[in-house]
């Protein structure tokens, strides 16, 4: 009977495993093919994540169950171990960074006068997130990520946008928008997985010393960019110095 269970729970383990990693796939290329929008493919994820966690039990049980017992079905409750673990490696983070940093997403490295949008309203769908200023939101930015600030780089303005422009494309960012005589950059950038579309605005300033470089960046999509946004601000700030 032993023998019988252990079977079964590695080779539903091993086939629960394999299947969770199609589910979520399917769910990336629903959403980024346009088919789907931003909920279902998350639910279509979460379904993927339950089937890894039901899967990575039952491997689990398989293998304490059938030490020192069939090589095959061991071998099955490893793989199943190991595919189950990939699989819910990446929410279970994502949920983890969730609990860590406030549920915001729109950071700027000026809260008194944060950085505007002018040519990216137009590329937004009425749906997404509102680019409207929230006080909040601005007060869990300050209290949270408090050494997030603008850099002076030590040139004159032509030569700080030109730097800003440059890196801004060496991080693979789309740049949608600049106009070097008010100092203004506008870019667009997806992120890996599911291909989520943030707006960042680049604002370089003339200052005493050089030139101020201030940034927003705000997800499009979600409540929770998951710290995403500081670090990318705090990314393109280390890069430009």
């Amino acid at each position: 009977m032993l023998g019988m269970s252990v079977e079964f729970l590695a080779h539903w383990g091993a086939r629960l495993a394999i299947a969770s990693p199609i589910v979520a796939v399917s769910g990336l290329v629903l959403f980024r093919s346009g088919v789907m929008a931003f909920g279902g493919p998350l639910l279509i994820v979460a379904v993927a994540t339950i089937i890894a966690l039901i899967a990575l039990l039952m491997s689990v049980l398989a293998l304490v169950g059938g030490l020192g017992g069939d090589g095959a079905q061991t071998n099955r409750a490893l793989l199943g171990l190991v595919v189950s673990l990939v699989v819910v490696f990446a929410p279970l983070n994502g949920f983890r960074k969730a609990m860590t940093v406030p549920p915001i997403h729109d950071i700027s490295t000026d809260l008194a006068n944060p950085p505007v949008f002018s040519h990216v309203p137009t590329l937004r769908a009425d749906s997404d997130n509102s680019l409207a200023l929230d006080s909040k939101v601005m007060d869990m930015q300050k209290a949270h990520y408090t050494n997030l600030r603008p850099v002076t780089l030590e040139v004159g303005m032509a030569e700080a946008f030109a730097q800003a422009v440059l890196t801004a494309e060496d991080m693979g960012w789309e740049i949608v928008h600049s106009d070097a005589a008010s100092g203004q950059i506008e870019a667009v950038v997806s992120t890996l997985l599911f291909g989520f579309k943030d707006d960042v605005a680049i604002r370089l300033t003339a200052v005493e010393g050089g030139t101020q470089v201030d940034l927003r960046s705000v997800s499009r999509v979600g409540q929770s960019d998951l710290g995403a946004n500081a670090a990318r601000i705090q990314e393109f700030l280390d890069a430009i110095q």
